[in-house]
């Protein structure tokens, strides 16, 4: 279960330290990220002021929540699959409204 979070915590580390100007976009944003891990467990995050929070671990409510294999998501961190193409074939559940999926999608682009 650390492992995961030390993969989730160098991602929040890697968003807050990269100087991008689409985090204008979300700077007036507050959201909860749930990131469950069929396989693993269960960790979140806060957005806030185009900044992400330390991970921590367990379930929360949340605005946006993902769930996936770690198998999966290290395949995506390391481009060897398609996050649009694991979406659609329903290999990783997104929940969340509409703009924040392509917030989202935008930002990790």
């Amino acid at each position: 279960m650390e492992e995961m979070k030390k993969v989730l915590q160098g991602i929040v580390e890697k968003f807050n330290n990269k100087d991008d100007p689409r985090k204008e976009k979300i700077k007036d944003l507050s959201r909860i990220i749930i990131i469950r891990f069929t396989d693993d467990g269960t960790y979140h995050m806060k957005l806030e002021n185009a900044t992400l929070g330390d991970v921590q671990e367990g379930e929360v409510e949340g605005d946006i929540a993902v769930e996936t294999t770690t198998t999966l998501f290290r395949k995506i961190l390391n481009k060897e699959e398609d996050a649009f193409t694991a979406y659609i074939t329903k290999k990783i559940k997104i929940k969340a409204k509409l703009m924040d999926k392509l917030l989202l999608a935008d930002l990790l682009k």
